[in-house]
């Protein structure tokens, strides 16, 4: 930090932050090695340290055992590529007595001659048990993204459950031949298909609603739950193609993954006016080097270089993309950092875009 103005305002800078209960802290990267630098007070009274106890705790042992892996993965890749960083990532911090808080933490990083700092800001619950997070929004919008479909995919089938039943009715107040006890069975398995069929939705949908622990996931069967109940809103406006082949599992929570997979296919999805005939949206899912691949490949209205920086901003809005929605991909680059993937965005060749989601498979049980 070389401005003379910054420097100067550091301290009143770092005094709001205490005051607002917000933790800052910096970790140094040098001779391939972490090492806390810097503490507010704000950090270490959120976790129960001192702010020596603080610095003197090794980097991971502040972060819950089972994410310790992906976020030292995470680190590694902040210090040792040019990746854009996630505008938030939830993770879970330690308190001194072994108590797990949830934290929403944005990561930045400076370079110098002799290494890379990492800044990092955090808040805990009760700063922001009033207010609605970034990532909770932008969960908000997939939902209500998501409502006029999955109101299109259940009243379908209900209709035709209440259709056959009124058939069945008079089927059964009639004596019945062999010929009717035929047609009678057919009615019976077109009620059980469509009860399936909701069922199966209202699975689907309370798997993105519903928050649970992290295990290991099928990324296929769960890109094809997110399919279906996307696809009423995705196939007005473009025609899906899938090409999702058996994968290995990764691990991870259910909930958070599916979210971060629909939030891709609503920003393909809204790269299209519903106009065109030659729409397409291409869902692949494979196994790619130690990874499992979502990619949504579309050939709609390209982002302005511009606005492609941003469009992992929170509730980020284009005239070309996200407009209809007002969905942006900060869920689906949390999800990924967090589990030590990572999500990109690129053009694709002949008009389009190209999201591709990675994230680790999963360690096998020896």
């Amino acid at each position: 930090m070389n401005d003379p103005l910054l420097v100067a305002a550091l301290p009143a800078m770092l005094d709001a932050l205490d005051r607002a209960n917000v933790g800052y802290g910096v970790i140094r990267y040098e001779n391939g090695q972490f090492r806390k630098q810097y503490a507010n007070l704000a950090a270490a009274r959120q976790l129960g340290f001192t702010i020596e106890e603080w610095l003197a705790t090794p980097v991971l042992e502040l972060i819950a055992p089972d994410q310790r892996e992906h976020v030292a993965s995470l680190f590694l890749r902040v210090v040792q590529t040019a990746d854009p960083l996630p505008t938030v990532v939830e993770l879970f911090f330690l308190r001194a007595d072994g108590l797990a808080m949830p934290m929403e933490v944005t990561i930045g990083r400076e370079r110098d001659a002799t290494g890379v700092s990492i800044v990092i800001l955090w808040t805990d619950r009760e700063f922001t048990r009033n207010r609605m997070s970034l990532l909770e929004a932008d969960r908000i919008a997939l939902v209500g993204a998501l409502a006029a479909g999955f109101a299109h995919e259940t009243n379908n089938p209900l209709t035709s459950v209440l259709l056959n039943l009124r058939s069945l009715r008079k089927q059964l107040t009639t004596n019945l031949t062999d010929a009717k006890q035929t047609a009678a069975l057919r009615i019976l398995d077109d009620i059980a298909t469509g009860a399936e069929r909701i069922a199966s939705n209202v699975r689907a949908f309370q798997t993105l609603a519903s928050r649970s622990d992290a295990r290991a996931i099928d990324l296929a069967a769960l890109t094809s739950s997110v399919l279906r109940l996307a696809l009423p809103t995705l196939e007005a406006r473009a025609h899906v193609i899938r090409q999702i082949f058996p994968v290995g599992p990764v691990a991870g929570e259910e909930a958070r993954i599916g979210q971060a997979v629909l939030a891709m296919l609503l920003f393909s999805c809204s790269g299209f006016d519903g106009t065109s005939a030659n729409a397409r949206i291409v869902v692949a899912v494979e196994e790619r080097g130690g990874f499992v691949v979502v990619e949504v490949a579309d050939n709609g209205s390209e982002l302005p270089p511009n606005e492609a920086s941003h469009a992992f901003d929170p509730f980020f809005r284009s005239k070309v993309r996200g407009a209809g929605f007002g969905v942006g991909l900060t869920v689906a680059r949390s999800v990924a950092s967090t589990l030590g993937g990572d999500v990109a965005l690129a053009a694709r060749a002949g008009g389009g875009s190209v999201l591709t989601l990675r994230l680790p498979l999963a360690p096998k049980l020896t």
